[in-house]
C-alpha cells in the first residue's frame, strides 16, 4: 500500500489471534487499534469529527479545534491537526499519562489540565467556545455528544470486524465516551442482530485510563446511554485484574495499557457467563507506548 497522507492509513487495522487458554471452543482474536497513526481506536472519531466540521462550515483554517479528553482523542487531534494545518488546543484531566502529555506537546498542540473527569474539561471547552472571546476562535468539536463520534465506528469499525469474520458471535470493547462500541453495537443490532456485544467498565475506586467508572460518577454520554440499550452484558473491571490481564497480553506480543488488559478480563467474563463458542473479537483501544507511566508497575 502506498498513502499519500496518513489519514488514510485510519482504519484496517489488523486481527492477531490469540490463544486463550481453556477455552479451545473458541476462536479468540484481538482487533489492534493501536495500529492506528497515534496508536488509538480515537483516530477514527477524530478525522470524523474534524471532516463533519469542515463540511459544516463550523472549522475553517482562521480557527482553533478545541477538545476535552482523557487523553487518547487529544492526541490524535494534535497529530491530525498538525498534518491538516489547524491550531489545536486540548483540555485533559488528571488521569492523562505523561506519555500521552508529552505525544501532545510534541505535535504542537496547547495543554490545559482541568478536573479529574472529562466533562469538566467539557463544559469549561462549551463556555469558552460560546464566550464573546471564544466564538469566531475556536471551532468546539464537543467529542462527547458529537454524533460523528459513534458514526465513525458504525461505518468503519463494525464493518471490518463484520467481514473480516462473518460468523462472529461477540464483541468485547472498553466503555470510555462510549462513542466507539457505541458505533460498533449499532452497527451489529442492524446488520447482525445476533452478535452479542459485552463491554468493560472500572470498579469502584478504580481509575483504568481509557476506561469509565461510572459506579463513582463518571458522566454518562448519550453515546454510553445507546449503548446500555444494545449490550448484552457489562463488567466491572478492577486494577489488579487489568493489571494480571495485561501481562498474559504481553506474553503473545501484544504491547497494550491497562484499559486492554481490563477488555480481555471481560472477555474471559463473557465467554465462561455465556457459554461462547466460535468467532470473538476483543478491542484494543491503544497503545502501550502511549501508558509506560502506568505500566512500569508491572515491570
Amino acid at each position: 500500500m502506498i498513502a499519500s497522507s496518513f489519514t488514510e492509513l485510519i482504519g484496517n487495522t489488523p486481527l492477531v489471534k490469540f490463544k486463550l487458554p481453556g477455552f479451545p471452543e473458541v476462536n479468540f482474536y484481538v482487533k489492534m487499534e493501536s495500529y492506528n497513526p497515534t496508536g488509538s481506536i480515537k483516530d477514527r472519531a477524530c478525522i470524523y469529527n474534524i471532516n463533519s466540521a469542515i463540511r459544516k462550515g463550523h472549522l475553517t483554517k482562521n480557527k482553533i479545534i478545541l477538545d476535552a479528553s482523557s487523553g487518547n482523542m487529544a492526541c490524535a487531534l494534535s497529530y491530525f491537526g498538525k498534518i491538516l494545518g489547524f491550531k489545536v488546543k486540548v483540555v485533559c484531566n488528571s488521569k492523562l499519562t505523561e506519555d500521552k502529555k508529552n505525544f501532545i506537546r510534541f505535535f504542537g498542540a496547547e495543554l490545559e489540565m482541568i478536573g479529574d473527569m472529562t466533562i469538566e474539561g467539557n463544559n469549561w471547552c462549551r463556555n469558552l467556545s460560546e464566550s464573546p472571546e471564544g466564538i469566531d476562535k475556536f471551532c468546539f468539536m464537543d467529542q462527547l455528544h458529537n454524533p460523528a463520534n459513534p458514526l465513525a465506528s458504525y461505518e468503519t469499525l463494525g464493518p471490518e470486524i463484520h467481514n473480516a469474520l462473518p460468523n462472529i458471535k461477540a464483541v468485547i470493547g472498553s466503555m470510555g465516551s462510549g462513542g466507539s462500541m457505541c458505533g460498533v453495537a449499532r452497527y451489529f443490532k442492524e446488520r447482525k442482530n445476533d452478535t452479542m456485544i459485552f463491554t468493560s467498565q472500572s470498579a469502584s475506586g478504580t481509575k483504568i485510563p481509557g476506561t469509565g467508572s461510572f459506579v463513582d460518577g463518571d458522566y454518562v454520554t448519550p453515546f454510553i446511554t445507546e449503548l446500555r440499550a444494545n449490550y448484552s452484558d457489562t463488567f466491572m473491571i478492577n486494577q489488579s485484574q487489568a493489571e494480571v490481564r495485561t501481562k498474559e497480553l504481553r506474553e503473545q506480543g501484544i504491547y497494550a495499557g491497562f484499559q486492554a488488559g481490563g477488555v480481555l478480563e471481560a472477555s474471559y467474563n463473557s465467554i465462561e457467563k455465556y457459554k461462547l463458542k466460535g468467532d470473538v473479537v476483543m478491542i484494543i483501544g491503544d497503545a502501550g507506548w502511549k501508558n509506560m507511566d502506568k505500566l512500569k508497575a508491572i515491570i
